[in-house]
């Protein structure tokens, strides 16, 4: 368990890297900009859905990942996982939540334990140890989920000294015209160099904001030798969030154990 939410932790730092980079901050919050295109219903609060689909040799694992943004700054993920290793089944539904007043600090949840789990990570945290030597293209501009993409390609030669050696192509879009609650903009810029680490190196970020690919992401591929992943943003919604569920549930004990 502990593990898991190791991987947790990892994904919801990463998520922010990837949902937001750019300029969205300029544009209305959520609770003015109306009904975007592909963003359905009404509200303050943002509600965004992942679908991702993963797999390597022998192993495949689908993942739905849910992320809701309050006005006031909180973020809330869930994550359910289907592993072909256990027949389809997972670990069941995963929670972070996180507050943009505290940017170096995430709460695992443990709904089954009754229990939580305060997660505090550093810049050295996103530090991967690899060398990476990245380019960049602009590949084209699409539509995905009704929002204006730009589609960039970015090919990495990643070592580790003698010991590892790999070259990963990313695909990645990216769309100015989902609505984003701005409260959270400025955290979510702030992992924008930190986790881009384990992706890219350190200049392709603002070779993608020349390119124009910056925003909200809604699409994301990525293929090695080994692996191969797809993650796709299927649902943008505005609503009206209750407060407790940025909140550590009352009753639950801390987990102290670390991670």
């Amino acid at each position: 368990m502990q593990l898991l939410k190791s991987f947790l932790v990892t994904i919801f730092s990463g998520l922010l890297l990837l949902a937001c980079s750019g300029p969205t901050a300029n544009k209305p919050a959520a609770s003015d900009a109306g009904n975007s295109a592909g963003a359905s219903g009404t509200g303050k609060d943002m509600y965004y859905e992942y679908t991702s689909t993963s797999g390597g040799k022998d192993l495949s694992i689908k993942t739905d990942m849910k992320m809701y943004v309050s006005s006031s700054g909180g973020m809330r993920v869930e994550m359910d996982m289907e592993n072909s290793a256990m027949q389809g089944k997972g670990p069941g539904t995963m929670v972070i939540i996180g507050h943009s007043d505290k940017p170096n600090e995430s709460i695992s949840i443990d709904d089954a334990a009754k229990t939580y789990t305060i997660n505090h990570f550093n810049d050295n945290d996103f530090n991967t140890g690899q060398k990476i030597k990245s380019t960049a293209s602009k590949i084209g501009e699409e539509k995905i989920l009704g929002f204006n993409s730009v589609h960039a390609r970015i090919i990495s030669n990643k070592s580790i000294g003698s010991f590892y050696s790999d070259t990963d192509t990313v695909d990645l879009w990216r769309s100015n015209d989902v609505p984003l609650v701005a409260s959270v903009k400025e955290l979510m810029d702030k992992f924008d160099t930190k986790t881009g680490m384990a992706l890219y190196s350190a200049d392709i970020s603002n070779q993608l904001k020349q390119m124009g690919c910056e925003g909200f992401m809604t699409k994301m591929e990525i293929h090695s030798k080994s692996s191969s992943t797809t993650e796709v943003l299927i649902k943008v919604a505005h609503r009206d969030l209750q407060a407790g569920m940025f909140q550590i549930p009352a009753g639950y004990k801390e987990d102290k154990s670390g991670l």
